[in-house]
C-alpha cells in the first residue's frame, strides 16, 4: 500500500529533534542504507554499517546524535538517541495508516451467546464467535473468525487478530496482542499409559496470559491438567512455540520461534530463549537466563546462566568442547600414526 509523509510530519512524530540539510519531497519508502533510492527513509544504528552512509540515496537517515559527517544535498540527517527505537515509532505511526481499525461494535456476521459481556467500544469481527459468559472489555479488538469460548475473558485493548482461539475459562489480560492462529487453552498433553493403551487425562485448568503479552502466529499454550499454566506480563513469543499444561513463565521473558517447554516447567522473569530450545518437563529456570540456539535444557538452571548446546551446559563450556570436536579428525589421524609404529 502506498503512503507519504513530509520531513516536517516526520520530525513531529519523533519529537522535533535535531535535523541538518535539506529535502522539501515526501518520503514515500522505507529501505535499508544500501538499497535506499530518492524518497525513501533510512536508518544507521551501528557503526558496522558507517561505511555505506556516504553512498546511500535515501533521502532521510535517522542517526545517532554523534554520527560524524554531513548529509549530502537534497539529503536530511534526523540526530535522535536511538536510530533504530526511532524508526519503530515511525512504523507505529504508518501502521495505524496501513492497517484501518475495526468499527466498534459487532459485525453482523458475529455468533455471540446472549449471556456474553461486550464492552460497546469494543469491536468483534465478521463470523466471530462468542460464547456464554464471556467477558470482552472496552477496546479489545477481535478480527475474523476469533473464537472466545464460554467463560474465557479478554481484558482491555486486547488484539485478537483472525483465527485466534482463547478457550473455555481461560484470561487474556490487558494491552496483549495474539497473531493468526494463536491457540490458547486447548488441551495439555497428558495421558495415563498401561498395557492397554493410552488413556486420555482431562484437563480442567485454564491458561492466564497477564498484560502485555504478545503470542505469535501458531503459537499454543495449553490449559494446565488442574490450576493453571502462566505467563507473566510483558512476555514475548514468537511463532510456533509450543507451551506445556502447568507452564510458570515469568515476567518479561522472550521466547523465540520453534520452542518446545514442557509440562510443569518454570521460567523466571527476564529469561531469553533463542530459537529450538527444548526445556524438559518441571525444571526451574532462573531469572535472568540466556539459552542460545537449540539448546536442550533438561536440567534445573540457576540465575543468570548462559547456555549452549545439547545437553545445555554453560556457553564457554559448550564453546571449549566445540573446538575439540573439530580437532578430533585431527587427532584420530595422529593416534592411528602412533598406532601404525607400534
Amino acid at each position: 500500500m502506498k503512503w507519504s509523509l513530509t520531513v516536517t510530519e516526520l520530525l513531529d512524530w519523533l519529537g522535533n529533534p535535531v535535523a541538518e540539510g535539506k529535502y522539501d519531497g515526501e518520503i514515500t519508502g522505507i529501505a535499508d542504507l544500501r538499497e535506499a533510492v530518492p524518497g525513501d527513509l533510512t536508518f544507521l544504528s551501528t557503526g558496522k554499517y558507517a561505511k555505506h552512509l556516504d553512498d546511500s540515496a535515501a533521502s532521510v537517515v535517522l542517526l545517532s546524535e554523534d554520527q560524524a559527517g554531513s548529509p549530502a544535498g537534497n539529503q536530511v540527517w534526523v540526530r535522535v538517541k536511538d536510530p533504530s527505537l526511532a524508526l519503530g515509532t515511525v512504523c507505529e505511526h504508518l501502521e495505524r495508516v496501513l492497517i484501518p481499525a475495526l468499527q466498534t461494535g459487532i459485525h453482523s456476521t458475529a455468533i455471540v451467546d446472549p449471556t456474553a459481556e461486550i464492552d460497546p467500544s469494543a469491536s468483534i469481527g465478521p463470523n466471530c464467535l462468542i460464547g456464554a459468559n464471556a467477558r470482552i472489555a472496552k477496546g479489545a479488538i477481535l478480527d475474523s473468525n476469533v473464537r472466545v469460548e464460554h467463560g474465557a475473558t479478554v481484558g482491555e485493548g486486547t488484539h485478537l487478530h483472525h483465527s485466534v482461539v482463547i478457550g473455555w475459562g481461560c484470561v487474556v489480560g490487558k494491552a496483549c496482542c495474539l497473531f493468526p492462529g494463536a491457540v490458547i487453552g486447548a488441551d495439555g498433553f497428558g495421558f495415563h499409559s498401561d498395557k492397554t493403551g493410552h488413556h486420555r487425562l482431562a484437563q480442567i485448568g485454564k491458561v492466564v496470559i497477564e498484560d502485555s503479552v504478545e503470542v505469535g502466529a501458531n503459537a499454543c499454550i495449553d490449559r494446565a491438567r488442574f490450576s493453571e499454566t502462566r505467563i507473566g506480563e510483558g512476555t514475548k513469543i514468537d511463532n510456533l512455540v509450543q507451551i506445556g499444561h502447568n507452564v510458570k513463565v515469568g515476567k518479561h521473558c522472550i521466547i523465540c520461534a520453534c520452542i518446545g517447554i514442557s509440562g510443569s516447567a518454570e521460567l523466571g522473569n527476564f529469561v531469553v530463549l533463542a530459537g529450538q530450545v527444548g526445556i524438559a518437563g518441571h525444571l526451574k529456570i532462573g531469572d535472568g537466563v540466556t539459552a542460545t540456539g537449540q539448546s536442550g535444557i533438561t536440567k534445573d538452571i540457576p540465575p543468570g546462566t548462559v547456555l549452549s548446546g545439547t545437553p545445555a551446559r554453560p556457553h564457554r563450556e559448550e564453546l571449549r568442547k566445540q573446538v575439540l570436536l573439530k580437532k578430533l579428525p585431527e587427532l584420530a589421524e595422529r593416534l592411528k600414526a602412533i598406532e601404525d609404529k607400534l
